[in-house]
Parts: structure tokens; C-alpha cells; sequence
């Protein structure tokens, strides 16, 4: 008796399609989960290296000769 030769690249895909969709739903879990302490985390290092609203970068008296 003969064999079927086997296509396993759409069982591949198929395997590879579950793992990202799992992976997205655990991220998308964890986001909800601590969504809001991240995004206060990151506005606080956003404003600590942000330069000052009085010491712009396009100020045109930054930088004055001397």
C-alpha cells in the first residue's frame, strides 16, 4: 500500500495562528489588568524628562551669546 505524501504546512500555520492569538490575548489580560499604574508610570517619566514649558527648546533667549 501507498502513502499519501503529507502537507503539514497548513497544520504549521494553523499551529503558528493559535500561539499569536493566545500570545494576544495574554497581553491584551495583562494591559487591562495593570493598564492604568502603566500608563501613570509613563506619563511620569514623560514629564520628569521633558523639558519645562519656561525653558523651551525653540526659545530664541536659550541660547545667547556672551
Amino acid at each position: 500500500m501507498s502513502r499519501m505524501p503529507s502537507n503539514r504546512s497548513g497544520q504549521s500555520f494553523i499551529e503558528y495562528a493559535l500561539i499569536i492569538i493566545l500570545f494576544a490575548i495574554v497581553l491584551l489580560s495583562i494591559l487591562l489588568i495593570v493598564g492604568d499604574d502603566l500608563r501613570v508610570l509613563i506619563n511620569d517619566l514623560f514629564q520628569r524628562f521633558s523639558p519645562s514649558q519656561t525653558s523651551s527648546l525653540l526659545d530664541p533667549f536659550r541660547y545667547r551669546l556672551l
